[in-house]
């Protein structure tokens, strides 16, 4: 399955934001210990008008010193008319500045139910004046 996600890290329409960090740092995503949520749109294609498949909500926090490493607590929370109220939870840590970064799926609701598998994310554009940007995630699980 392929689906886009549709991130805001600022703005007055924000949908990722640092919500704790170590006094005395820059919040970042490269900042070890800052920790993100997020609450962004998911579609079934990459235009903002594409239909809507439902979030993607949950954490990031930079875990490695340097700032590469990410670890990642997400769900791909479905509203849709197929997949209504199903679930896959994502998890796991990954260089965050590769093109494209891995985590695993450890479990689903509903439809997807005892899923596993994996999920890569791939950045494919981003706006530096809307804080806008453009993820693809492809995810492949096993389910019941």
């Amino acid at each position: 399955m392929t689906v886009y996600l549709h991130d805001y890290a600022g703005g007055p329409n924000a949908t990722s934001l640092p919500m704790v960090g170590f006094p005395g740092k820059l919040w970042s995503l490269t900042q070890f210990g800052t920790l993100f949520v997020s609450d962004d749109l998911i579609t079934q294609g990459p235009e903002l008008t594409s239909p809507m498949l439902g979030r993607g909500q949950g954490i990031y926090m930079p875990m490695s010193l340097d700032g590469v490493n990410a670890y990642v607590s997400f769900s791909l929370v479905f509203t849709n008319k197929a997949y209504n109220g199903s679930t896959i939870q994502v998890q796991g840590n990954s260089n965050q500045l590769l093109a494209v970064s891995e985590y695993g799926v450890v479990s689903g609701t509903g439809k997807f139910r005892y899923a596993t598998g994996y999920i890569t994310f791939e950045t494919l554009s981003f706006d530096p004046s809307t804080f806008y940007s453009l993820i693809r995630a492809n995810v492949s699980v096993r389910h019941d």
